[in-house]
């Protein structure tokens, strides 16, 4: 019998391995020096990836994606911790958040509080419920009453993913994140480490995490929502859906924004305080008052000719973005409306203000 011709593919995977086998061998002579095989990494045909069961992307309508990994950021004192529970509550119970943000995922959640009392967080849930009709003792919000729990050690990870695959929530709330981990968040490499254990853990369960955070003591009013959470960029690089509280105006601001979906807001919230048998608890504006409150219009235009103007040298969208810190897409899309209004042109080496364009007025 002949023998058969090796596939090209065949030969080239033998000649890896053959590679591999030296390039071992010259490493160390304590290491074997016989052949190993490399096994390719896995790949398929792009119509055999898993198809999304549920066509509805959204696991609370316009505020936090189906599945998605996030962050629910503001200063201190701004009702962070307060709509973390109400969208505990609402995705629990099946009814809307805030009273208004249709719930298209319901079922179980997994709370760890690192800083409330056991007594305090029973009563802001306790409250929510109240406020919903809901039977408080058959609420599905389970809660972590460990001490501790420190998500930059492995025991402590594989006890939280024990956690998830055992109750299977649809959302992990984490309260804050400072407080589950001994990490350095200025430093990229260990911010990472922490949020890719994240990620694995939502694409391993399905489970949803949000996660709530302060945003830098010195931020710039002008930079980005998501360049002021505090440590590193790698954090804004990693959410899918992010939910940003501020004060403006003595009124408090909610604002969203996903990886896979348009942005949200400004909605106006106010904190109600305690009346009757009812606790203090987040509570939306009604959009007629929101709206009168805080115009919707968009400054990054009127920013970016600022900033044109001030050079007489063509700027890249990478330099506005690095100057706005903004993120890219928003950068493009104010460009693509300036340049549709003749206000900026576009040169070989970026872009430019048009000749007298006068700055947007600034509303009062």
């Amino acid at each position: 019998m002949s023998e058969q011709t090796p596939s090209p593919a065949a030969t080239e995977l033998r000649s890896l391995t053959d590679s591999a086998a030296e390039r071992s061998h010259s490493h160390s002579a304590c290491e074997p020096t016989g052949n190993r095989t490399i096994m390719p990494l896995p790949v398929v045909r792009a119509s055999a990836l898993h198809a999304p069961a549920q066509p509805n992307p959204w696991l609370i309508e316009q505020l936090w994606s189906r599945a998605a990994v996030g962050v629910i950021g503001g200063s201190p004192k701004c009702g962070k911790s307060w709509l973390a529970l109400d969208m505990a509550v609402s995705i629990a119970s099946a009814t809307p958040c805030l009273g208004v943000f249709p719930v298209h995922a319901s079922g179980p959640v997994l709370l760890y509080g690192a800083e409330d009392s056991a007594a305090a967080l029973r009563a802001r849930l306790q409250t929510l419920s109240h406020i919903r009709q809901l039977d408080f003792a058959s609420l599905d919000v389970r809660v972590i009453t460990a001490d501790s729990l420190r998500l930059d050690r492995i025991e402590d990870q594989d006890r939280l993913e024990a956690t998830v695959v055992w109750h299977q929530p649809v959302l992990l709330l984490i309260d804050p994140l400072v407080r589950v981990h001994a990490i350095d968040e200025n430093v990229a490499g260990q911010v990472a480490a922490l949020l890719g254990y994240l990620r694995s853990l939502q694409r391993k369960t399905g489970v949803a995490v949000a996660l709530v955070h302060h945003v830098r003591k010195n931020a710039s009013p002008s930079a980005g929502a998501g360049y002021s959470l505090r440590g590193s960029s790698d954090l804004y690089a990693w959410l899918d859906s992010f939910l940003y509280l501020r004060k403006h105006h003595d009124q408090l601001m909610l604002c969203a924004e996903h990886r896979s979906a348009p942005g949200a807001g400004p909605f106006v919230l106010e904190l109600a305080q305690p009346s009757g048998d009812t606790g203090a608890h987040l509570r939306l504006i009604s959009a007629g008052r929101a709206e009168a409150a805080s115009p919707t219009e968009d400054t990054l235009p009127r920013r970016i000719l600022q900033l044109l103007s001030g050079t007489t040298e063509p700027m890249t969208v990478e330099s506005l973005r690095n100057h706005l810190q903004v993120r890219n897409q928003r950068v493009v899309q104010a460009l693509r409306q300036l340049c549709s209004q003749g206000s900026v042109q576009r040169r070989a080496r970026g872009y430019v203000q048009t000749a007298q364009t006068p700055l947007p007025m600034k509303h009062s």
